[in-house]
């Protein structure tokens, strides 16, 4: 007869509500070995559930493996997919009430707001980890492929574990456009490796992108030593290009108006190629043509049609340059 599986929920933080209520954050807890403690964030932001999703996988996997396979698991993972949950209650990005992007009050305060609480208690949580993984999804105007986005100042560290996470595309920001107050930053700058995974579209999930990601997470845990080395896992079939701010090209709206897009997400195309039209709902002209500055990759597309000027409709990563 096969073992129970272990496993825990823990409420990590928790603070009293203005009306005779308290409001509990949990975790799960997989395993419980001496040997690596790695983790996967979700749900900073309210309007983000890709995350949510993998943090479903990833738990079912591992009450399978236990299951089936007793000692298995040699580490200790702890899923965190809610952490934003009165965001999530609500749809909202930030934390209610405060009005806040949670992921923007790191390292936080035991003595500050709420927000900054919740932050420090996190960072308590995570420090030490072997790995934490920062999972969002992009807003709900975008479509995002796969992807790590990485510090530069990190970039020796983590591109190797992020080359092994299956994705598309690592993409390498420079210091001064990382915003300090993340959790991954505040985490890297504190000696605990994380790594922030973008994909897909806000209040939506991607069960593809989802799967990608499942599979590059339990190879990189099976490289750390969290898994025993004769598990069998889902095969990886992704190799990510690399890309930094010099050949990453932003294209924005001319004019405001209906976007409509003249070509698929995550393919090829070449300079002065069509990527869509913005148009009039009022009139049958075309107001402007979105077309690629360069020859690369369409990575990022609008995925809401109305669009104001400057709106962001799409990224293309020159192929000149780009580190395979």
């Amino acid at each position: 007869m096969s073992e129970a599986p272990s496993i825990k929920t823990e409420t990590f933080f928790t603070i009293e509500m203005p009306y005779r209520e308290r409001m509990e954050i949990r975790r799960t807890v997989f395993g419980g070995g001496d040997s690596p403690r790695v983790a996967i964030v979700a749900g900073l932001h309210g309007d983000e559930l890709e995350g949510l999703y993998v943090c479903h996988r990833l738990a079912a996997w591992l009450e399978e493996l236990q299951r089936n396979k007793p000692g298995a698991l040699v580490g200790t993972v702890e899923l965190y997919p809610a952490v934003n949950t009165l965001g999530l209650d609500t749809l909202t990005r930030g934390l209610p009430v405060f009005d806040t992007d949670l992921n923007r009050a790191f390292p936080g305060s035991a003595s500050g707001p709420l927000p900054s609480r919740l932050a420090a208690s996190l960072m308590s949580a995570l420090s030490g980890a072997a790995l934490v993984v920062d999972i969002h999804a992009s807003n709900i105007y975008l479509r995002e492929i796969p992807q790590v986005r990485i510090n530069q100042d990190f970039e020796a560290l983590l591109v190797p574990i992020a080359n092994r996470m299956n994705m598309d595309l690592i993409w390498l920001h420079s210091a001064a456009t990382v915003l300090e107050t993340t959790v991954a930053h505040s985490l890297n700058n504190s000696g605990t490796p994380c790594l922030v995974v973008e994909m897909g579209v806000g209040m939506r999930i991607s069960p593809d992108y989802c799967e990608q990601l499942v599979a590059g997470i339990l190879s990189v845990w099976k490289d750390l030593g969290v898994l025993a080395v004769d598990v069998d896992l889902p095969e990886t079939l992704h190799t990510a290009l690399i890309a930094d701010d010099s050949n990453v090209h932003f294209l924005n709206a001319q004019t405001s108006g209906m976007f409509l897009p003249t070509t698929s997400h995550w393919t090829d195309v070449r300079r002065g190629e069509l990527l869509g039209t913005v148009v009039s709902p009022f009139r049958g002209d075309i107001l402007s043509e979105v077309r690629s500055p360069v020859d690369g990759v369409l990575f990022t597309l609008r995925e809401y049609p109305l669009v104001y000027e400057g709106s962001l409709m799409a990224r293309v990563m020159s192929r000149k340059g780009v580190r395979p």
